[in-house]
């Protein structure tokens, strides 16, 4: 393998983990180069999020950075409080291409300041949790590569984004989560008196006091690059803007209704989303039915993730939407991931489920659905590597088995009320033969503890079972019989990363009752620590 040029050895590299590349590096000047890779420094984000405020940990943390032989740098940095120290930015500024910050105290002039530095070769910017944010009119030098801009759980004013987006002067993607923006007219003319009518026309907008619409409005009008938009408040934004749909690849919407945004016009939204046409990825939370035949003409999409309501009353306009959606599925020639869900608690009417066109079946990768029936098992493709069914109920053991012999293609599975599974059938499913599969997910099911002692996958990193029966003949030999089913488990799957074992309500019962559930808890800790030596997340409750 050696003798290999280095960009195929790097290809080769691509399908491993960062613990395998890690050790990989360590064998030759051949793999260390091929592992250092720029495409691999883009998908290897360095943390710093720290037990303790521990000026020693910060400073530690920097020096690895300084002396790091890396030329690309993702760092992230969570609960960062030193900031009266912040030439981790003035002599690293050059090297970083993505920058997360994530719960600070206070955005201020200084952490912008500090951003400024990084005006080379910075791409993504991403500000999540901010409790508060206090920024002045300031000119800064703007950051031509920065293209990803995300704010997410950020209490915001104009003022504060106009300084934020005026680093992008080239910005082609805008993400917008919880943000509190308001779109209500009264309260927007309160605070912008000049104004009557709100019509887009204002070219300032500085307001200290609220995060408006109309600005997104204005500075979505003037980006002439954006191509990716993602708003979950003041959904209204997509029909006020002129003209920045027709050209957008990706956009996300969630249309649930919020206090301080403007009640949806879904008429204009539902004529510029068809206007849409070269839309590639399109996530929409509780769409209205009505509105399906919409997406169904969006003939380049490629993903597609859909939650749908019925906002009327006429249930049989709303059978015939979902029908003929489902069947124009078919038409979607490009469409490669799929999800398509009920919004269950904004679910009035209970809707029927509608197959999938067996041609879409067969070319799509990625399925999120719930199934019209258990016959559809036995049309699906060899393309599918993901696969989540939200109505187990319908399977029976068969299926079951048909699923894990069949589909051997698959990376990531995860089945729903999976009621029908316990540990008769369980201890006869094939779970070796998925032999690419990472990440097996079964919620609802009947089955005991010992099933795990019937795993046997040597690719599996993530296991998530709930309802999952202890059954020890007393609390106190429970634990006993808990370890020796997590010694196999260990064995058997030692690549195992993430393990969640929700218990069903016998059993928890019996350990909270005796006062021994802490304890068991942390035995169990204790146990993982010991058989499984690359786990990160575990879970038991």
């Amino acid at each position: 393998m050696e003798s290999l040029p280095s960009e195929i050895i790097t290809q080769i590299l691509e399908y491993l983990p960062f613990d395998d590349r890690r050790e990989l590096a360590r064998v030759n000047k051949v793999f260390y180069y091929a592992s250092s890779h720029p495409l691999f420094a883009r998908k290897e984000i360095l943390i710093y999020q720290p037990s303790v405020d521990n000026l020693n940990v910060f400073n530690n943390f920097k020096d690895m950075l300084w002396k790091s032989k890396r030329k690309l740098l993702c760092l992230k940095f969570v609960n960062l409080t030193f900031t009266d120290d912040l030439t981790i930015f003035t002599n690293l500024g050059n090297h970083i291409i993505s920058l997360h910050l994530n719960n600070l105290n206070l955005l201020s002039d200084s952490y912008l300041d500090a951003i400024a530095q990084c005006c080379s070769n910075l791409e993504e910017l991403e500000l999540t949790s901010l409790l508060y944010v206090y920024l002045t009119d300031r000119d800064r030098t703007p950051i031509p590569k920065l293209c990803y801009i995300a704010l997410d759980c950020v209490l915001l004013c104009d003022r504060d984004f106009n300084q934020i987006v005026k680093f992008a002067p080239n910005l082609k993607h805008l993400s917008i989560f919880n943000c509190r923006i308001t779109g209500c007219n009264l309260i927007i003319q309160r605070f912008y008196r000049h104004s009557i009518n709100i019509d887009n026309s204002l070219t300032k907008y500085n307001s200290i006091d609220i995060f408006s619409e109309t600005n997104v409005v204005y500075h979505l009008n003037n980006f002439v690059r954006l191509n990716c938009l993602s708003l979950n408040e003041g959904s209204s934004i997509m029909y006020l803007t002129h003209s920045i749909h027709l050209g957008l690849k990706s956009l996300t919407l969630d249309l649930i209704d919020t206090i301080t945004s403007r009640s949806i016009d879904y008429d204009k939204l539902n004529l510029v989303l068809g206007q849409c046409v070269s839309l590639e990825h399109l996530k929409i939370c509780y769409l209205p039915v009505d509105l399906l035949s919409t997406v169904s003409k969006l003939c380049n999409l490629r993903h597609l993730t859909l939650t749908y309501i019925d906002k009327k009353l006429n249930i049989s306009n709303s059978d015939q939407c979902l029908r003929l959606f489902v069947e124009s599925l078919k038409n979607l020639k490009y469409l490669r991931t799929l999800s398509f869900i009920r919004a269950s608690a904004f679910n009035y009417l209970d809707l029927p489920i509608y197959p999938i066109p067996e041609c879409k079946l067969k070319s799509l990768t990625s399925l999120d659905c719930y199934l019209h029936s258990n016959q559809e098992i036995l049309r699906f493709g060899n393309n599918l590597t993901s696969l989540r069914i939200r109505n187990g109920n319908i399977l029976e053991a068969e299926d079951l088995l048909l699923l894990f012999r069949n589909l051997t293609y698959l990376k990531h599975l995860w089945i729903d009320n999976c009621t029908v599974l316990n540990d008769e059938i369980f201890i006869k499913l094939p779970i070796s033969n998925l032999k690419e599969l990472t990440s097996l997910k079964l919620f609802s099911t009947k089955i005991s503890h010992r099933c795990l002692q019937h795993i046997t996958n040597t690719s599996l990193k993530v296991l998530i079972l709930t309802n999952v029966a202890l059954e020890p003949d007393s609390p106190q030999s429970g634990l006993l019989e808990f370890k020796q089913s997590v010694h196999i488990l260990s064995r058997a799957v030692p690549l195992l990363t993430q393990l969640e074992l929700h218990t069903d309500f016998k059993s928890k019962s019996l350990f909270v009752t005796s006062d021994l559930f802490i304890y068991f808890q942390t035995r169990y800790l204790a146990l993982l620590k010991t058989y499984f030596k690359r786990m990160k997340i575990f879970i038991l409750c």
